[in-house]
């Protein structure tokens, strides 16, 4: 009873035979054929590589001991090429020492056929060599799709943003001139909801540029613009923009008295300190802490922000750096932790410094954000 490979609803798999032998050539090409495969012929290793260049098949029967080329040869160029490495190789040889499958496997192979060969293992070992290569081809089809669907969103979402920016900035603009026409007029409770208005335009307007400077960085526009800078400055200034999250939620903030060098991108490192802030104090709870440290280790700083919020499950901790991120909190009645765009930003800023960035973290139990920059002189 025969081995049926092929469904109606499969593609043909495509073998080569290469062999300097005709009546092994001929034996392999009926068996396989008789499977349902489109078999090609090769009397030897130079004409076998020019039908791999114009025609890539999906499985090579390569004998060993050919003139001119021999298998071992063959086999190497075959996954020494990238165009050509897919391929799944099976080596049909009568040599049988340790040494010679070593070579083999060394070549690239991906499986070996022993002379003289049986052929029902012939149809089980490519059968599954094809199997192999239709699973790849899957793989890098779906792939590609993912990679074209990701370059469209973000090209959607730059449109979307770019279209977006200049309307933002004039509404905050026309906030910020309400507020003073009318801070006489208004009494405090009014006042208070255009603060938040224009509180809450600022979060947008961030937002977008956020989203403008991940897609720069990511695309390696932005230049780092390295010098000498203060790190307390930059703390005091990140400190400031938590203010209302401390002042709303009782929240103490722990930071280190003296001041420490950095060598780095002035305005990148500051949006990096205070995203990071931003975010231990959205998460704390009432009446919380946050712990900032800052440790000099030689030619670098490692800063630190700790907080006691809901903490973030270990399988997470690399999802929380990627670009819209959401991680699944099971702790606490929040759904999510939307990392947004601002972790995303903190890890390719640091990164363009040369730094590492990083979290430690598990539910119940707050999260220590850090990240390194090099030292100041």
């Amino acid at each position: 009873m025969g081995l049926t490979r092929n469904s109606a609803a499969e593609p043909v798999a495509r073998v080569l035979v290469v062999d300097d032998d005709e009546k092994n050539r001929t034996l392999l090409r009926d068996v396989l054929a008789a499977e349902g495969y489109a078999v090609t012929e090769a009397p030897g290793g130079r004409t076998a590589l020019d039908i791999i260049a114009a025609s890539p098949p999906d499985v090579v029967l390569l004998d060993i001991m050919m003139p001119e080329i021999d298998g071992f040869e063959v086999c190497r160029r075959i996954k020494n090429n990238p165009a050509t490495e897919p391929i799944s190789v099976i080596l049909v040889t009568a040599l049988t020492d340790r040494s010679d499958r070593l070579m083999g496997i060394e070549a690239g192979a991906n499986d070996f056929l022993v002379k003289p060969v049986d052929t029902r293992d012939v149809v089980l070992r490519v059968r599954n060599a094809a199997r192999m290569k239709s699973l790849y081809d899957r793989v890098r089809e779906n792939y590609s799709r993912l990679q074209e669907a990701e370059r469209l969103r973000d090209d959607l979402t730059n449109l979307i943003v770019h279209d977006m920016k200049n309307p933002l900035f004039r509404v905050s603009g026309y906030l910020e001139l309400l507020r003073d026409e009318v801070r006489e007029k208004l009494n405090a409770e009014q006042m208070s909801y255009i603060e938040e208005a224009m509180r809450s335009c600022r979060e947008l307007v961030n937002m977008v540029k956020s989203l403008l400077d991940v897609s720069s960085l990511e695309q390696g526009k932005v230049s780092v613009n390295r010098q000498e800078c203060s790190g307390a400055c930059m703390l005091k200034e990140a400190l400031a923009a938590i203010e209302p999250f401390v002042r709303d939620k009782s929240l103490k903030v722990r930071a280190p008295d003296s001041d420490f060098s950095l060598h780095c991108d002035p305005d990148m490192t500051q949006r990096v300190l205070t995203n990071i802030l931003i975010n231990a104090a959205r998460y704390s709870p009432a009446g919380g802490v946050i712990t900032i440290a800052v440790e000099n280790a030689g030619k670098e700083v490692r800063i630190s922000v700790a907080d006691q919020g809901p903490g973030i499950p270990k399988e997470y901790h690399s999802r929380i750096f990627q670009k819209f991120g959401r991680v699944e909190q099971r702790r606490t009645g929040d759904k999510s932790y939307p990392t947004g765009l601002g972790l995303a930003f903190c890890k390719l800023a640091v990164e363009a410094h040369g730094g590492r960035i990083g979290v430690e973290s598990e539910p119940g139990r707050g999260s220590v954000f850090w990240f390194t920059l090099p030292a100041g002189g």
